[in-house]
């Protein structure tokens, strides 16, 4: 029987056509489905998120040391902290996982009266390789003490433009 309540013969073809009264309650299923699928489809870029950069790098930690805690280097302009030198540089993430480390090398450079605050102190760097990229906030321990928040961005800037940013910081009261 068809909808109007006539008798088919079974060797007629059925349409497969629906009525308008069918297309009218697909109009909302696949506005809902619709919706979802864009929905879904954003979380997962959010949560991917392809323009972060994961990949591992080579970070710096600059320190400076008071002048009267260094000597004279091997060579003019650099300088030997005789306090606590060479300690292990420890990056953590968030939830407290290690992630990299590295240590402070044993020679730094005296600073400069073009350095203000900072002249006559003495700057040690500390290479750490391997860092994974893409966590934007990291955790930072020298020397078994205090863990300080350092960002990516901090972490990423080279040794030069740690110099530079000396050149212009104000010493810490």
């Amino acid at each position: 029987m068809t909808e109007g309540g006539e008798a088919r013969a079974s060797g007629e073809p059925v349409s497969l056509v629906k009525g308008p009264q069918r297309s009218k309650r697909r109009i909302p299923v696949w506005s809902m489905i619709g919706g979802a699928t864009v929905a879904a489809a954003a979380v997962s870029l959010w949560v991917w998120a392809p323009w972060v950069d994961r990949s591992p790098f080579t970070g710096f930690v600059v320190g400076v040391g008071p002048g009267e805690f260094a000597v004279e280097g091997s060579t003019p302009g650099s300088c030997l902290r005789t306090a606590a030198s060479e300690e292990e540089t420890v990056i953590y993430d968030e939830d407290g996982k290690r992630l990299a480390s590295g240590r402070a090398e044993r020679e730094g450079e005296r600073l400069g009266p073009e350095f203000g605050e900072y002249a006559g102190d003495c700057m040690i760097r500390t290479r750490i390789d391997n860092i994974p990229g893409g966590h934007g906030t990291y955790w930072s321990e020298w020397g078994d003490g205090d863990r300080n928040k350092v960002g990516e961005d901090q972490l990423r800037m080279t040794y030069d433009e740690h110099r530079e940013w000396f050149k212009t910081a104000e010493k810490a009261r």
